[in-house]
């Protein structure tokens, strides 16, 4: 899903508030307006008190709309659409009219329920419309496309491309398309997706072997593009189907942390992360005043970290190191820091892997090795969390030059944003393997859930107070 697909997706929701409210209010001056004069009305209640009942009965139809599916996302029939759209608000009507039946006094116009359930089914109808019209018009004017790589069967691909072409709506352009998986083809994709040309990749070939899938696979996830197939190849939870010219095309989701998933994983970040700072801004102060007062040089330690989509960042730690000690292009010009760290992680690292962590490191301060021992000295990665570089919970980063030893499947790991806290930290933090974690932060990133981040974020305390420290 790009930026595009998220934005509409996200638009629904206001958009369809907005539709609510205005039928409500159509109906509202419908009865106490334009039909006085041929039913007088008996009673009237007053607007302010009509719109208070008004909003809490457009935020309970959003509820129901939801669990319709009306915010699922992808993109569906206009048909299907309209189709849920009535069943959704009859859904919420049928409850509205069960509630009024125990509470009649609440209210007594007959008319404008039933003018609000018709008029709600218009209004939210054309709203939606107005808004695929809008996305059809962007992607007719090339704004929002997926630029797609077709492999495969040419016979195949042809339905495909020619119903693409006809459909705008469907937001899809053809940008490559090769019969065979060869080294060249590769080649030309990864320098597509370099220039950011390139957003997923369609195998329509039944027949393709195992090993031509796998390359594919292989390459997708080492690239982080969307990867579809045409046939059922293989088995996974992680698969979704949809159909294009008669042709099914099976999407291997990466992650279940796309669409709503990613918006309210971004949302706990921001409000979470905000209340931690908040509240720990006392120990911030008491921290820089603590390595200020033990060494010279700065109080804030930016480390170049490898995040999401193996983009560079800098994670924000509390200086636990001499300042003499302290790696990467803001602090080390020459390079001895970097070569000495390497020697030590050769004599006295504990883990087998590219990430190695240093026991018993003469380069760290006692206010440091304090630090440490309770993960104080990654506090200030909240702001990381809060800027949007990291999350809370999400696979460890690692330096480039750790990650300049990754084999290609660990490249998965960079799917989603690397996280403060994880499921290797509360299964074994240091003492695992570089391969233990990443299976563990692989389990994670397929199986996502927010109460799996709930369980982690609860377990992290405890595990960090608990730990025997070595460094």
């Amino acid at each position: 899903m790009n930026r595009t697909d998220l934005v509409f997706t996200v638009l629904r929701v206001p958009l369809d508030f907005c539709m609510l409210i205005a039928a409500g209010y159509a109906a509202y001056f419908l009865r106490f307006q334009a039909l006085t004069d041929i039913r007088p009305a008996i009673f009237e209640i007053p607007l302010a008190q009509y719109t208070q009942i008004l909003l809490t009965v457009s935020l309970f139809f959003l509820a129901v709309f939801a669990l319709t599916g009306l915010y699922a996302i992808g993109h569906y029939k206009i048909r299907n659409e309209i189709q849920k759209i009535c069943i959704a608000c009859s859904t919420g009507m049928m409850f509205i009219l069960v509630y009024l039946f125990f509470v009649s006094g609440l209210f007594s116009s007959r008319f404008i329920v039933l003018a609000a359930w018709i008029l709600s089914f218009l209004f939210v109808s054309m709203g939606r419309m107005l808004l695929r019209l809008t996305e059809t018009a962007l992607f007719k004017a090339g704004v929002g496309l997926h630029s797609i790589a077709m492999i495969g069967d040419m016979a195949r691909i042809a339905p495909i491309i020619s119903e693409i072409d006809h459909r705008p709506s469907l937001g899809f352009q053809v940008v490559f398309q090769c019969a065979a998986w060869t080294d060249e083809t590769a080649q030309s994709l990864h320098a597509m997706r370099l220039h950011k040309k390139l957003d997923e990749i369609f195998l329509v070939s039944p027949a393709a072997d195992y090993a031509m899938l796998n390359a594919i696979l292989n390459f997708a996830n080492e690239h982080h593009i969307p990867f579809r197939y045409s046939a059922d190849m293989f088995g996974s939870k992680r698969l979704e189907v949809r159909t294009l010219a008669g042709i099914p095309l099976v999407e291997v989701k990466r992650t279940r942390l796309e669409g709503w998933g990613k918006i309210l994983k971004r949302l706990f970040d921001i409000v979470v992360s905000c209340m931690i700072i908040i509240t720990l801004l006392p120990i911030f102060l008491m921290i820089a005043i603590a390595i200020r007062l033990e060494s010279r040089g700065p109080i804030f330690y930016f480390n170049e970290r490898v995040g999401k989509d193996e983009r560079a960042f800098f994670a924000y730690k509390f200086r636990s190191m001499y300042i003499q000690y302290c790696t990467g292009k803001k602090y080390d010009a020459t390079g001895k820091a970097l070569a000495y760290e390497e020697q030590l992680a050769q004599e006295k690292s504990e883990r087998k892997g590219p990430v190695y962590k240093v026991l018993n490191d003469p380069r760290r301060t006692r206010v440091g090795r304090f630090l440490e021992r309770f993960s104080l000295d990654e506090l200030p990665q909240l702001f990381n969390v809060l800027f949007g570089s990291m999350s809370l919970v999400g696979p460890r980063p690692h330096m480039p030059n750790q990650v300049a030893h990754y084999t290609k499947h660990h490249r998965a790991l960079f799917t989603i944003k690397p996280g403060i806290t994880g499921m290797a930290q509360i299964e074994g933090r240091s003492d695992l393997d570089f391969e233990d974690e990443a299976r563990l932060d692989m389990y994670y990133i397929e199986n996502w859930s927010p109460w799996i981040d709930f369980i982690i974020l609860c377990k992290t305390p405890l595990k960090v107070l608990t730990r025997k420290s070595r460094v």
